[in-house]
């Protein structure tokens, strides 16, 4: 099976999405947004970086080329030759989806912040650590250098911090 990495995580929109990397002659990376009960969506990424929807594609047809030894040949089998509704996309950012399986497969934590909301994951997206609390940029940047000083490839984001001097709430973590 040439599968290196699989993810069931939430894309940027809130919907569910099956992200899968592959070590393979043509097919790079894919993932699926699982809509429940409908037919779901497939992009698919080739190693020189030009990438296809397809659209309505059935859930068996979906696992059977997630799942299949050879990614080029299942695409062609199990996608193609079904005439699913695909369009051409603009072109992938292979760097970026070689760093985040880089970052995935060497335990990365994601670390989050926003107004008032505290959140770090692990590299398959499982929440760590949770909290309400309100932060300066300072105080964030504390806790995310304390990680890397103890070894780990962070992913930060963080926004909507408190100033200085307003009030907060001194919780500890």
């Amino acid at each position: 099976m040439s599968k290196i990495f699989e993810l069931y995580t939430k894309n940027k929109k809130g919907e569910d999405v099956d992200k899968v990397w592959f070590q393979s002659s043509n097919v790079k990376y894919c993932e699926c947004i699982d809509y429940d009960n409908q037919l779901k969506t497939l992009i698919v990424v080739f190693n020189n970086g030009s990438q296809y929807k397809y659209k309505d594609v059935s859930v068996t047809q979906y696992l059977l080329f997630r799942d299949a030894a050879s990614q080029g040949k299942a695409l062609n089998e199990y996608i193609k030759s079904k005439g699913y509704e695909f369009e051409k996309m603009e072109n992938a950012d292979l760097a970026t989806l070689d760093g985040e399986l880089s970052f995935r497969e060497n335990g990365g934590i994601f670390v989050f912040y926003d107004d008032g909301k505290f959140v770090m994951k692990d590299n398959k997206d499982i929440i760590i650590c949770e909290r309400d609390v309100k932060l300066t940029e300072a105080a964030f940047n504390t806790v995310c250098s304390a990680l890397e000083a103890v070894g780990k490839q962070l992913y930060t984001e963080g926004k909507n911090f408190i100033e200085d001097g307003e009030n907060r709430e001194d919780k500890p973590f």
